[in-house]
């Protein structure tokens, strides 16, 4: 199963997202402080899904926890990304726990990063 592409996909499925950080949505990957003229949403696994709630000795879901963090030179459409993720990740099963933000004064950037915890149900439950 591939958490991270399904995140992804259910990001960029919005379409206030999708233009707002077009391209500018990556995993693993985070910009240079001179590349952001526009949002960048960057998506990173904290933790490998884990298996979870358990039935005749099989596991039946992962246990997800992603960081997402939205880079931007304006506070605003830092805030307003922000909560438009926090939607799609609800809506996608997962909810936010802690997060924090900054401004870094040199560079101007403002970051939101929140972590989100969701369970997904195995999709080979019917091959085993």
């Amino acid at each position: 199963m591939d958490v991270l592409g399904m995140v992804y996909n259910a990001l960029i499925a919005d379409s206030y997202i999708k233009e707002k950080a077009p391209g500018r949505i990556k995993y693993y990957e985070f910009p240079g402080t001179g590349d952001v003229t526009s949002p960048y949403i960057i998506i990173d696994p904290l933790d490998v899904p884990l298996p979870k709630d358990f039935a005749d000795d099989t596991w039946l879901t992962y246990d997800c926890l992603f960081q997402i963090e939205v880079w931007s030179k304006n506070r605003m459409a830092t805030n307003e990304l922000s909560g438009r993720i926090r939607n799609v990740m609800w809506n996608f099963g997962f909810s936010q726990g802690t997060g924090a933000g900054e401004w870094d004064e040199d560079t101007g950037i403002f970051r939101d990063a929140r972590k989100y915890r969701g369970k997904l149900y195995r999709d080979d439950l019917d091959t085993l």
